[in-house]
């Protein structure tokens, strides 16, 4: 960027939030290209460009509006005069965890072209030359943490920019430095890493000294695979020393978890995946420590070793990213099993059920809830559920698999989406003739829809849905009642009143018919019966006390059906 003119692009998504800065450029027209993009996907976004030039003079930016658009403008801004204030003031603070992770996503198009990690650059003067000479790399990497830092602060871009660089080249120089100065250890070719270890350990137990070794080491792997089976070798040679080993196999674990936080080195770990649902059941494995499961036997010899190292309570980090990576690989929009939505379905509920299982405060039961109930979500959308509902034989086959697609969702929102899909079907004027004028017996008919109403008594939807639905699937029940007669055949005949009220609640206790106003229904013709002089008469007899106790019992198992229903 030029240190006199550059471009900031501010962003507003609505109404409600602030303005934030999202990219400086040196290019104008780039800078507007980017602004009319953003405010182009977002329809109530507004967006302005303004052009920042530094007046050496008074060691000032003055911003001048370009370019605005968007139902709001930014109004007057007010010019940033707070010093800036870096977290990191030295090189060996650049070493820290959070640190090597701002360097990890702020180049990670270059780390992954070059295959390395931000723990070997920090010790390989070889990569720093290759760093400064590809050109802008190193400057957009300051520019963008200068946007961030700059973006909650009361300092302007310049300042961070400014600060950033007097970093960075404090850090390339003394990685030069110690390089010309032999002080970065080296890693001899048939050297054991339980040896350098142990001595580095006995002599200064400095983590710098080993982890510069472990970069020489490194550097003659130049692929992600390579190296993680190399850092693998080394976990296998620790030293004897209970102190000298911890020291050691910490620094193994973090090179490691760097490996890996990069997509490229996670796909190096996993091999090929034929979907995202395949990539999710490895890292399953992984961060569980199966390494004998059936979802690791086509991946790379590495993610079985590293399942066993897990296993063993070995290597923390790697365990830790790989739960990151779960749960940004369970957020992408991207189907589970693109070919089958049936398939989809139970692997989400497979994962869903293993991982809770083993979740931690590495990978916590909130966020994985959170996970898979925005994947939920996705199998509610209208294309997969035409796709889910593709070649039923019939309206109560796509109601069976619309319910089963309950116990798999996540979150009392989706559940309520997906009634709303049972609610249509049902009503659907296509469904209502295969139920009420359908080829199969009435009988046969009712069964199966009081099958599907159980369904979704026994189901976790929202109460008021639940209710309205188990309410909807009776009212079908009552169209079959009336237009099969059914009743009037089972009350007609000259059998005994009691055979008759038996007969009755039998269908309404039995399965054959929805609980509601069929079961009350059937269960107050049965009282007209027994309460009948025919039926009293009858109930004196001596057969007759046993069919009494009988439809007593009955009449009991009905009451308490019914009050699942309220």
């Amino acid at each position: 960027m030029s240190g006199d003119v550059h471009y900031e692009v501010f962003f507003k998504k609505n109404r409600k939030s602030g303005w934030a800065l999202s990219e400086a450029l040196e290019d104008r027209a780039k800078a507007i290209k980017l602004a009319q993009t953003l405010v182009a996907k977002n329809k109530d976004a507004s967006v302005r460009v303004s052009k920042e030039t530094f007046n050496s003079e008074h060691r000032k930016f003055r911003s001048v509006p370009v370019f605005e658009a968007g139902a709001e403008t930014m109004g007057a801004e007010t010019e940033k005069t707070g010093e800036a204030q870096l977290p990191c003031l030295t090189p060996d603070d650049l070493s820290k965890p959070h640190a090597r992770d701002t360097i990890r996503r702020v180049l990670t198009g270059w780390f992954e072209r070059v295959q390395a990690i931000p723990m070997e650059l920090l010790h390989r003067p070889d990569l720093v030359e290759n760093l400064e000479a590809s050109g802008t790399e190193l400057q957009h990497a300051v520019q963008k943490v200068a946007i961030a830092s700059a973006k909650d602060s009361d300092a302007g871009v310049h300042g961070y920019v400014k600060l950033l660089n007097e970093l960075v080249q404090k850090s390339l120089a003394r990685i030069y430095k110690d390089g010309r100065d032999q002080k970065l250890p080296e890693y001899p070719k048939k050297a054991q890493f339980a040896d350098i270890a142990a001595e580095i350990h006995n002599r200064d137990r400095r983590a710098y000294s080993l982890r510069a070794a472990m970069a020489d080491r490194l550097r003659h792997e130049k692929k992600f695979a390579d190296k993680l089976e190399a850092l693998l070798d080394m976990g296998d040679s620790l030293p004897a020393d209970e102190a000298a080993r911890t020291f050691a196999l910490d620094e193994v674990d973090h090179y490691m978890a760097e490996v890996i936080a990069f997509d490229a080195g996670r796909d190096a770990l996993l091999g090929s995946c034929k979907d995202l649902g395949e990539t999710l059941e490895r890292l399953a494995c992984l961060f569980d420590g199966d390494h004998s499961a059936d979802a690791l036997n086509l991946a790379p010899s590495a993610a079985k070793r590293l399942a066993k190292k897990i296993k063993a309570k070995e290597y923390p980090a790697c365990r830790a990213t790989i739960a990151t990576n779960i749960l940004k690989e369970l957020e992408r929009p991207k189907r589970l099993r693109p070919t089958s939505v049936r398939d989809e379905v139970r692997l989400a509920r497979d994962l869903a059920s293993r991982l809770v299982i083993c979740a931690d405060s590495t990978l916590p039961a909130d966020a994985l809830i959170k996970a898979f109930a925005s994947r939920s979500a996705r199998l509610l959308q209208p294309e997969i559920i035409d796709e889910l509902l593709r070649h039923s034989r019939g309206p109560d086959e796509e109601l069976d698999r619309l319910i089963a697609l309950e116990e798999n969702l996540v979150g009392e929102a989706n559940k309520q989406k997906l009634a709303g899909y049972v609610r249509s079907t049902l009503s659907s004027s296509r469904c209502e003739s295969w139920y009420v004028r359908g080829d199969a017996k009435p009988l046969e008919r009712l069964a199966k829809l009081t099958a599907q109403q159980s369904k979704i008594l026994k189901g976790k939807y929202p109460e008021r849905d639940k209710l309205e639905l188990a309410a909807n699937f009776d009212a079908m029940g009552m169209k079959i009642v009336d237009e099969s007669k059914i009743m009037n055949m089972v009350e007609s005949g000259d059998r005994p009143a009691l055979d008759k009220a038996t007969g009755l609640l039998r269908l309404a206790t039995g399965g054959a018919l929805p609980i509601g106003n069929c079961s009350a229904d059937a269960q107050a013709r049965a009282l007209r019966h027994l309460k009948s002089a025919v039926g009293l008469a009858e109930a004196q007899a001596e057969d007759g006390r046993a069919k009494l106790r009988n439809i007593q019992g009955m009449l009991q198992t009905l009451t308490n059906m019914q009050a699942k229903t309220g």
